[in-house]
């Protein structure tokens, strides 16, 4: 089974906001691991998207709709910190209300100075805005 971009958007989607040069990736449902193996995939293409941008960029992961994962997709989501150290991430906060899977993500944030957990989009709006530029209309 080939999981196009349509078949991943219930799982995990994402956009870019040139004028704040934020990525706002949002995860959702229960994976499988092809699944899982196939959100890394999209997730790197968005870092690569950001990064053509030309400048540092900061990343919004919106984990309000995404709940605990087995322990093989948990395993395969350990990959996410590995390729975030590849792009110029000025800063991650990562936007994750429930204690399970908050344990879960603290797992694989091992030496990544630039995440921090949040409960709410409030917070990690506030604390990645320190970083970036103002938005002007």
């Amino acid at each position: 089974m080939d999981l196009g971009d349509q078949a991943i958007s219930p799982f995990f989607r994402y956009d870019f906001d040139p004028k704040i040069r934020r990525i706002h990736m949002r995860y959702t449902g229960f994976w499988t691991e092809q699944v899982a193996r196939h959100v890394l995939k999209e997730f790197r293409s968005g870092l690569e998207f950001a990064r053509a941008q030309g400048q540092p960029f900061t990343l919004l992961d919106d984990c309000r709709d995404w709940g605990p994962q087995s322990k093989e997709v948990s395993e395969i989501t350990m990959e996410f910190v590995e390729i975030c150290r590849e792009f110029p991430i000025r800063r991650n906060a990562m936007i994750i209300p429930g204690a399970v899977l908050r344990m879960q993500v603290r797992r694989t944030l091992v030496d990544f100075d630039i995440c921090e957990i949040f409960a709410t989009y409030e917070e990690a709006d506030q604390w990645l805005g320190e970083v970036e530029p103002i938005a002007s209309d």
